[in-house]
């Protein structure tokens, strides 16, 4: 799967997962645990060598999660072992199970950090990605073993923990910073993050030349004058969010005014709400900021609108608030749609319908090419 796409899924889920990094049908993490890999390279270093790999087909893209150091060694990462200082190797196995070495060469807790390691023999020596390593402290998987059917359900390392606040984002364009900002307002408006959690996105191909950056000050303003900031989307007044909202209130009133009553003998009760598409628009912040917005465990951005009468049917507040969506679209480039439940009020029910739009690689993560 592409990086991009991986990257959003990591944001989204908020974990990392722990993998065996198999590599030829055998894993590459020794021991008893799977493990989460990092590399300690500095930002501009990270970006050349990537490109640079990546031009030649290798396995490595230039998007990235920026975690702190501090909060990995505090959950329990550390620095990985090149090589040993005797001979003994670990078991081969070829049959994609553990490969362990024995314990009084290298002690089983300690096995996922062991890293080949004989520049003698050419291509093994890994040392200039300076590797650290965590490790999944729990059995990776119940039962008989055998993988979970969803990613929902894969263990590893959780990046929403407080702890881990402080991270930063780098991705290749500025659509692709725009679509991580997108997912990162989602969490934080959600409450599954702070709004400081996220310090900073980075689009590497607004700097030119990485490998000019050699110089450390050059290198500093580089990054500080293209990293995209989190903090203008939470800087909405109350007194401004009041009349955006009241603006809206004022457009969902009228329609509720000249709509006749439903004459259909059809009725269908359910939840019915404006569905807002773009949580970075003013007028999304603004409601978030007055706190009339339902982020539902999906993403969706859901209004409830008191002006509609929730006497009337399902199918008639389905048209009346696409009627609402239309009138922002025209006066204020609001994106925005319906969303409805049949025969329930809560807004994480399967959907009986709603006005959708698969094209929209916000809300939903398609970063493919």
């Amino acid at each position: 799967m592409p990086a991009g796409f991986l990257l959003r899924h990591a944001i989204r889920q908020g974990r990392l997962w722990a993998t065996w990094s198999v590599r030829g049908g055998r894993r590459t993490i020794y021991g008893p645990r799977p493990a989460v890999c990092f590399s300690e390279m500095p930002i501009p270093a990270f970006i050349e060598a990537s490109l640079a790999r990546a031009a030649k087909g290798e396995k490595m893209s230039s998007y990235a999660l920026v975690l702190p150091k501090t909060a990995i060694f505090r959950v329990g990462g550390r620095p990985v072992i090149y090589g040993l200082s005797n001979d003994t190797w670990p078991s081969r196995g070829d049959d994609g199970g553990i490969r362990q070495f024995a314990e009084d060469a290298l002690p089983s807790s300690e096995q996922y950090r062991y890293v080949s390691f004989d520049p003698t023999k050419g291509t093994l020596d890994w040392t200039h990605e300076r590797e650290w390593r965590w490790p999944l402290d729990q059995a990776p998987y119940e039962g008989d073993g055998s993988p979970p059917d969803t990613s929902d359900d894969l263990p590893g390392l959780t990046l929403d923990h407080a702890i881990m606040r402080g991270l930063g984002v780098i991705v290749g364009t500025e659509v692709e910073a725009q679509r991580i900002i997108y997912d990162i307002l989602t969490k934080v408006d959600r409450g599954d993050i702070s709004k400081d959690h996220y310090e900073f996105v980075l689009a590497h191909e607004a700097v030119p030349d990485w490998n000019e950056l050699r110089d450390y000050d050059e290198m500093e303003e580089a990054l500080a004058s293209n990293v995209i900031a989190l903090d203008p989307y939470f800087s909405t007044s109350m007194a401004d969010a009041e009349v955006l909202e009241a603006q809206l209130d004022a457009r969902a009133s009228e329609i509720e005014r000249k709509t006749p009553s439903d004459a259909s003998s059809l009725y269908e009760d359910g939840g019915c709400w404006l569905w807002l598409n773009d949580n970075r628009d003013p007028l999304v912040r603004a409601l978030v900021h007055t706190q009339r917005i339902i982020v539902s465990q999906s993403g969706k951005y859901l209004l409830q609108l008191p002006q509609i009468d929730p006497r009337r049917s399902l199918r008639q507040r389905e048209e009346m608030i696409s009627a609402l969506a239309g009138e922002l679209k025209d006066a204020n480039g609001v994106a925005a749609t319906y969303f409805s439940v049949l025969n329930s009020k809560d807004p994480d029910e399967v959907p009986y319908y709603n006005g959708d739009r698969l094209d929209d690689h916000f809300f939903y993560n398609v970063n493919w090419k």
